[in-house]
Protein backbone atom coordinates (compact mmCIF):
# COMPACT_ATOMS: atom_id res chain seq x y z
CA UNK A 1 0.00 0.00 0.00
CA UNK A 2 2.85 2.38 0.88
CA UNK A 3 4.64 1.77 -2.39
CA UNK A 4 1.46 2.40 -4.37
CA UNK A 5 0.71 5.63 -2.51
CA UNK A 6 4.23 6.93 -3.07
CA UNK A 7 4.18 5.78 -6.70
CA UNK A 8 0.84 7.43 -7.46
CA UNK A 9 1.99 10.63 -5.75
CA UNK A 10 5.18 10.71 -7.80
CA UNK A 11 3.37 9.93 -11.04
CA UNK A 12 0.74 12.60 -10.42
CA UNK A 13 3.35 15.24 -9.63
CA UNK A 14 5.40 14.35 -12.72
CA UNK A 15 2.37 14.48 -15.03
CA UNK A 16 1.17 17.83 -13.68
CA UNK A 17 4.61 19.37 -14.06
CA UNK A 18 5.09 18.04 -17.59
CA UNK A 19 1.60 19.19 -18.58
CA UNK A 20 2.38 22.64 -17.22
CA UNK A 21 5.69 22.71 -19.10
CA UNK A 22 3.96 21.72 -22.34
CA UNK A 23 1.34 24.41 -21.79
CA UNK A 24 4.02 27.07 -21.32
CA UNK A 25 5.70 25.97 -24.54
CA UNK A 26 2.49 26.01 -26.55
CA UNK A 27 1.20 29.27 -25.06
CA UNK A 28 4.29 31.25 -24.03
CA UNK A 29 2.46 34.53 -23.40
CA UNK A 30 0.07 33.26 -20.72
CA UNK A 31 2.45 33.28 -17.75
CA UNK A 32 4.13 36.61 -18.58
CA UNK A 33 0.69 38.20 -18.91
CA UNK A 34 -0.32 36.78 -15.53
CA UNK A 35 2.86 38.01 -13.83
CA UNK A 36 2.26 41.45 -15.31
CA UNK A 37 -1.28 41.46 -13.93
CA UNK A 38 -0.04 40.31 -10.51
CA UNK A 39 2.48 43.18 -10.39
CA UNK A 40 4.92 41.12 -8.35
CA UNK A 41 7.81 41.05 -10.84
CA UNK A 42 9.52 44.13 -12.33
CA UNK A 43 8.68 44.61 -15.98
CA UNK A 44 12.12 43.76 -17.42
CA UNK A 45 12.20 40.51 -15.42
CA UNK A 46 8.74 39.20 -16.36
CA UNK A 47 9.86 37.16 -19.37
CA UNK A 48 13.05 35.79 -17.74
CA UNK A 49 11.02 34.77 -14.68
CA UNK A 50 8.36 33.07 -16.82
CA UNK A 51 11.01 31.19 -18.81
CA UNK A 52 12.77 30.09 -15.61
CA UNK A 53 9.52 28.83 -14.09
CA UNK A 54 8.60 26.87 -17.20
CA UNK A 55 12.08 25.34 -17.46
CA UNK A 56 12.04 24.39 -13.78
CA UNK A 57 8.68 22.68 -14.13
CA UNK A 58 9.91 20.73 -17.15
CA UNK A 59 13.15 19.68 -15.46
CA UNK A 60 11.52 18.57 -12.21
CA UNK A 61 8.74 16.75 -14.07
CA UNK A 62 11.23 14.94 -16.28
CA UNK A 63 13.49 13.96 -13.38
CA UNK A 64 10.60 12.72 -11.25
CA UNK A 65 8.99 10.78 -14.08
CA UNK A 66 12.24 9.25 -15.27
CA UNK A 67 13.30 8.24 -11.77
CA UNK A 68 9.95 6.56 -11.14
CA UNK A 69 10.02 4.62 -14.42
CA UNK A 70 13.72 3.75 -14.27
CA UNK A 71 13.68 2.68 -10.63
CA UNK A 72 16.08 5.35 -9.35
CA UNK A 73 15.11 6.08 -5.72
CA UNK A 74 17.78 8.74 -5.12
CA UNK A 75 16.83 10.68 -8.24
CA UNK A 76 13.15 10.35 -7.34
CA UNK A 77 13.81 11.70 -3.87
CA UNK A 78 15.65 14.71 -5.29
CA UNK A 79 13.05 15.37 -7.99
CA UNK A 80 10.13 15.03 -5.61
CA UNK A 81 11.79 17.24 -3.00
CA UNK A 82 12.37 19.96 -5.57
CA UNK A 83 8.79 19.60 -6.78
CA UNK A 84 7.51 19.94 -3.23
CA UNK A 85 9.43 23.16 -2.73
CA UNK A 86 8.14 24.53 -6.04
CA UNK A 87 4.50 23.71 -5.29
CA UNK A 88 4.79 25.07 -1.76
CA UNK A 89 6.09 28.32 -3.27
CA UNK A 90 3.15 28.32 -5.69
CA UNK A 91 0.67 27.89 -2.82
CA UNK A 92 2.23 30.72 -0.80
CA UNK A 93 2.38 32.96 -3.87
CA UNK A 94 -1.26 32.27 -4.69
CA UNK A 95 -2.37 33.16 -1.17
CA UNK A 96 -0.25 36.31 -1.32
CA UNK A 97 -1.92 37.43 -4.57
CA UNK A 98 -5.38 36.72 -3.14
CA UNK A 99 -4.56 38.69 -0.01
CA UNK A 100 -2.88 41.73 -1.50
CA UNK A 101 -4.73 42.52 -4.70
CA UNK A 102 -8.25 42.89 -3.17
CA UNK A 103 -6.88 44.93 -0.24
CA UNK A 104 -5.17 47.28 -2.64
CA UNK A 105 -8.39 47.81 -4.62
CA UNK A 106 -10.44 48.30 -1.48
CA UNK A 107 -8.09 50.95 -0.13
CA UNK A 108 -8.30 52.91 -3.36
CA UNK A 109 -12.10 52.95 -3.04
CA UNK A 110 -11.93 54.30 0.51
CA UNK A 111 -9.54 57.06 -0.59
CA UNK A 112 -11.96 58.16 -3.29
CA UNK A 113 -13.93 60.30 -0.84
CA UNK A 114 -17.20 58.39 -1.15
CA UNK A 115 -19.32 57.62 1.95
CA UNK A 116 -18.04 54.65 3.98
CA UNK A 117 -20.97 52.33 3.14
CA UNK A 118 -20.81 53.19 -0.55
CA UNK A 119 -17.03 52.77 -0.57
CA UNK A 120 -17.36 49.40 1.18
CA UNK A 121 -19.88 48.18 -1.40
CA UNK A 122 -17.71 49.44 -4.23
CA UNK A 123 -14.64 47.83 -2.68
CA UNK A 124 -16.46 44.53 -2.38
CA UNK A 125 -17.49 44.66 -6.03
CA UNK A 126 -13.98 45.60 -7.09
CA UNK A 127 -12.54 42.81 -4.96
CA UNK A 128 -14.72 40.24 -6.69
CA UNK A 129 -13.77 41.65 -10.06
CA UNK A 130 -10.09 41.51 -9.16
CA UNK A 131 -10.22 37.89 -8.09
CA UNK A 132 -12.24 37.03 -11.16
CA UNK A 133 -9.98 38.75 -13.70
CA UNK A 134 -6.42 38.24 -12.42
CA UNK A 135 -5.21 35.04 -14.11
CA UNK A 136 -3.24 32.39 -12.28
CA UNK A 137 -0.86 31.87 -15.20
CA UNK A 138 -1.35 28.09 -15.02
CA UNK A 139 0.14 26.92 -18.31
CA UNK A 140 -2.40 27.48 -21.14
CA UNK A 141 -5.32 27.93 -18.78
CA UNK A 142 -7.15 31.24 -18.29
CA UNK A 143 -8.26 30.19 -14.80
CA UNK A 144 -8.46 33.16 -12.41
CA UNK A 145 -6.31 33.13 -9.31
CA UNK A 146 -8.39 31.64 -6.49
CA UNK A 147 -8.20 29.61 -3.31
CA UNK A 148 -8.72 26.49 -5.43
CA UNK A 149 -5.52 27.20 -7.36
CA UNK A 150 -3.55 27.70 -4.15
CA UNK A 151 -5.18 24.60 -2.67
CA UNK A 152 -4.17 22.52 -5.69
CA UNK A 153 -0.58 23.66 -5.27
CA UNK A 154 -0.67 22.74 -1.58
CA UNK A 155 -2.08 19.29 -2.39
CA UNK A 156 0.66 18.72 -4.95
CA UNK A 157 3.28 19.85 -2.43
CA UNK A 158 1.94 17.21 -0.05
CA UNK A 159 2.00 14.60 -2.82
CA UNK A 160 5.61 15.53 -3.53
CA UNK A 161 6.54 15.06 0.11
CA UNK A 162 4.84 11.65 0.07
CA UNK A 163 6.76 10.66 -3.07
CA UNK A 164 10.05 11.85 -1.62
CA UNK A 165 9.54 10.08 1.70
CA UNK A 166 8.55 6.83 -0.03
CA UNK A 167 10.97 7.01 -2.95
CA UNK A 168 12.50 3.64 -2.13
CA UNK A 169 9.20 1.82 -2.04
CA UNK A 170 7.75 3.76 -5.01
CA UNK A 171 10.34 2.39 -7.43
CA UNK A 172 9.81 -1.14 -6.13
CA UNK A 173 6.43 -1.56 -7.83
CA UNK A 174 6.22 -4.55 -10.17
CA UNK A 175 3.70 -6.24 -12.43
CA UNK A 176 0.11 -5.22 -11.96
CA UNK A 177 1.10 -2.56 -9.42
CA UNK A 178 2.86 -0.63 -12.18
CA UNK A 179 -0.34 -0.54 -14.23
CA UNK A 180 -2.41 0.56 -11.24
CA UNK A 181 0.09 3.27 -10.35
CA UNK A 182 0.14 4.52 -13.95
CA UNK A 183 -3.62 4.65 -14.38
CA UNK A 184 -4.18 6.18 -10.94
CA UNK A 185 -1.57 8.86 -11.63
CA UNK A 186 -3.31 9.83 -14.86
CA UNK A 187 -6.70 10.03 -13.13
CA UNK A 188 -5.48 12.12 -10.20
CA UNK A 189 -3.45 14.41 -12.45
CA UNK A 190 -6.50 15.01 -14.67
CA UNK A 191 -8.68 15.76 -11.65
CA UNK A 192 -6.20 18.16 -10.06
CA UNK A 193 -5.65 19.89 -13.40
CA UNK A 194 -9.34 20.41 -14.15
CA UNK A 195 -10.92 21.00 -10.74
CA UNK A 196 -9.75 24.61 -10.11
CA UNK A 197 -11.10 25.89 -13.45
CA UNK A 198 -14.39 24.06 -12.91
CA UNK A 199 -14.77 25.28 -9.32
CA UNK A 200 -13.73 28.85 -10.13
CA UNK A 201 -16.25 29.00 -12.97
CA UNK A 202 -19.20 26.59 -12.51
CA UNK A 203 -20.22 27.11 -16.16
CA UNK A 204 -17.13 25.13 -17.16
CA UNK A 205 -18.16 22.07 -15.18
CA UNK A 206 -20.05 19.25 -16.92
CA UNK A 207 -23.08 19.92 -14.76
CA UNK A 208 -23.10 23.56 -15.87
Amino acid sequence: MTEMLAGVSAGTVALILLAGFAGHLLHPRVLPAALTAHRTVPGPLVWPAAIAVGALEGMLGAVTGYALLAGRPRALELGATGSGLLFAAYAIYGLYILRTRPVERGRRSERSGRPRDEAARAASEEDRATIGTVPCGCAADDTPMSGWVAGRAAALALASVTASAGAGSAVASHGVHVTIVGLSSVVFAALLWSLPPALSDPERSPAG
